[in-house]
């Protein structure tokens, strides 16, 4: 959405809680029996990453 690299990702990994990726694991097998699976885009927003894409907004 900013057409270039945000600062602050450092690497391309989500960040959650162990009760986050156990029920992501569920999800994925229940999605996986109906044929289906999961695309996680975004899963932890950096301090630095948030303040990067909100610079010139007005709102």
């Amino acid at each position: 959405f900013t057409g270039k690299p945000v600062d602050g990702y450092l690497v391309n990994r989500i960040v959650g809680t162990r009760a986050l990726c156990a029920a992501l694991g569920r999800a994925q097998e229940r999605a996986e029996s109906d044929g289906f699976g999961q695309l996680l885009w975004d899963g932890y927003r950096p301090q630095r990453a948030v303040i990067a894409s909100s610079a010139g907004r007005t709102n």
